[in-house]
């Protein structure tokens, strides 16, 4: 199989010049949909990865601000991350009544099993998405019903080049190049390096986080 990505870029400025964002814009384009018998209780969120601590967000912003070159000018709002609970999630929840069964319709050929969920330990949890062209029609009720943790953005009509361009790989994948740098033809080199040269150094960090990352592999021979 042969494949090739394509990469678009956002206006993520627009995104972040401000952090965290207001608590109510964060309704516009995420949601939690809980399913069971009953509407779930501040026990049953602290199960779950969707909680925030303001230090730990506001810890995380403070270190982009200082090391992170994209992040320089973040303005970090107070008012802002004091709107957001610590004991429920940071975006509106949805209770779905269900007796904890699947669909016949849904289930495997093999899983004999209808239930879903579990009483102890963490909640297992599902990511569903829409596209571009489903969210165009579809009012901000509809696309709560029909998808949960939805994030979609517009981007540019123009696919970026892969070519001296040395902000590409750090901004997709920033967990990567947690300071911005470190990009493909970027000012900071002082002698010339081809992209092979400086692709077998990355492999050699002493963390193997590029050779361990099976997206970035992808995205860079592909």
């Amino acid at each position: 199989m042969c494949a090739n990505a394509v990469v678009f870029s956002q206006p993520v400025a627009k995104f972040y010049s401000v952090l965290p964002p207001p608590r109510a814009d964060m309704d516009e384009c995420l949601a939690v949909l809980f399913t069971g018998p009953a509407k779930p209780t501040v026990a049953d969120f602290k199960r779950t990865p969707l909680l925030l601590r303001h230090n730990a967000v506001r810890n995380a912003l403070l270190w982009l601000k200082l090391n992170h070159v994209d992040y320089a000018d973040l303005v970090i709002s107070e008012r802002n991350l004091a709107t957001y609970s610590e004991d429920s999630p940071p975006v509106c929840v949805i209770h779905r009544p269900s007796d904890g069964s699947e669909n016949a319709e849904s289930l495997s050929v093999n899983d004999s099993d209808g239930e879903r969920g579990t009483e102890s330990g963490p909640c297992p949890f599902v990511v569903h998405g829409l596209t571009g062209g489903e969210l165009v029609t579809m009012s901000y009720e509809a696309r709560i019903h029909a998808a949960v943790d939805v994030l979609a953005y517009g981007h540019s009509s123009q696919p970026d080049s892969i070519y001296h361009n040395p902000t590409l790989y750090p901004t997709l994948f920033p967990w990567l190049y947690p300071y911005g740098l470190g990009g493909f033809d970027n000012e900071l080199i002082s002698t010339h390096i081809d992209r092979g040269a400086h692709i077998k150094q990355l492999l050699m960090y002493a963390d193997r986080r590029f050779q361990t990352d099976e997206r970035r592999v992808v995205e860079v021979t592909s």
